[in-house]
């Protein structure tokens, strides 16, 4: 069977208008050129669609076909058969399931892969990387959100001693005092351990030894070690990969986790696992859960309903207060 093809010889961008012959014997013959080698010796690309099949000699020489469907045929003739690629794309059916895999497939790796993923990489990551992470969300709120604390020694001393028996034989965890208007009354931690407190929260305590603080920063704790931030970061970091590879924006998945740390916001089940830590820790302490039941009772009856203060993105922002988790914290009131 004759296929008509251009033939580049390798050694300029001239087209020569060729008949390509492929005999009973399995030889591949161009009588104008001097060819006339075994079918095994030539490499033929796949078929994609209707774009020509370039077929390559072993001296350099390629020859595109314009007769895409006989030479479909010669293949079929020497056993040899078509790509995978262009039966998929010919069939009307396996191209719309082809579609659906995929679709389910980003589906999946946005929704239960990516959880699935987040939960088995947070439990692998060495603490370098989670130092570096926290470095680089710290320095964004240290320019853009902290400033420096205004608190007494006294009340630094006694939340320092607090925090400091909470994390008793434990390395890697650091409070950090800072005064934030914009933030309001917060604490958050960050996958390195480091612990963020603002003044704004501390001048909401009713308690002068600031037991219902600990509370706090017992909560926050059980967050580093259950690393419910870190979980979110990659999370996030997963969807943010693949939409930056569909839209080729690569600089989503770039920004994502400093700004997940920054604004997170815990789901319900996060938020129940670092109350029932912080209840524990405050039963081993011997610390009533009283106290920190009456200061998110004082930030709900403050904060609760307040729906025009966008400046303050206060304990609601990353740790929506509800009954329910108050009423948590005072079923363990002895």
């Amino acid at each position: 069977m004759i296929i008509e093809a251009l033939l580049y010889d390798g050694k300029s961008s001239k087209e020569h208008e060729v008949s390509i012959e492929f005999t009973a014997n399995r030889r591949v013959v161009i009588l104008s050129h001097d060819i006339d080698v075994s079918l095994d010796e030539v490499e033929i690309e796949s078929r994609l669609g209707n774009t020509p099949r370039v077929i390559e000699f072993e001296n350099g020489i390629r020859c595109k076909s314009k007769e895409n469907d006989k030479l479909d045929q010669v293949l079929k003739e020497f056993g040899l058969s078509k790509s995978k690629a262009y039966k998929i794309e010919s069939s009307l059916g396996l191209t719309i399931g082809s579609v659906l895999v995929t679709i389910g497939f980003i589906w999946f790796m946005l929704t239960t892969g990516a959880t699935y993923t987040s939960n088995a990489l947070a439990s692998i990551l060495p603490k370098s990387t989670l130092d570096k992470v926290s470095d680089i969300s710290m320095g964004q709120l240290e320019d853009n959100y902290l400033h420096p604390s205004k608190l007494s020694d006294r009340q630094k001393r006694i939340i320092q001693g607090h925090f400091d028996a909470l994390t008793e034989g434990e390395a890697g965890y650091k409070l950090h005092f800072r005064s934030s208007p914009q933030i309001g009354p917060n604490a958050f931690a960050l996958p390195s351990g480091d612990v963020v407190l603002t003044d704004q929260l501390v001048a909401l305590s009713q308690d002068d030894e600031f037991r219902d603080i600990l509370g706090v920063l017992a909560h926050e704790k059980g967050h580093v070690v259950k690393k419910h931030s870190l979980r979110i970061a990659i999370k996030t970091g997963i969807s943010g990969a693949i939409i930056g590879y569909i839209t080729g924006d690569v600089s989503v998945l770039a920004s994502t986790i400093p700004t997940v740390l920054i604004n997170s916001s815990y789901s319900r089940e996060f938020e129940h696992e670092a109350d029932v830590y912080a209840v524990k820790e405050l039963n081993e302490m011997n610390v009533s859960t009283e106290y920190i039941s009456k200061l998110f009772e004082m930030l709900d009856k403050k904060y609760g309903n307040d729906n025009n203060s966008s400046d303050i993105m206060g304990m609601f922002a990353s740790h929506p207060l509800t009954s329910e988790r108050i009423d948590y914290f005072k079923s363990y009131i002895k």
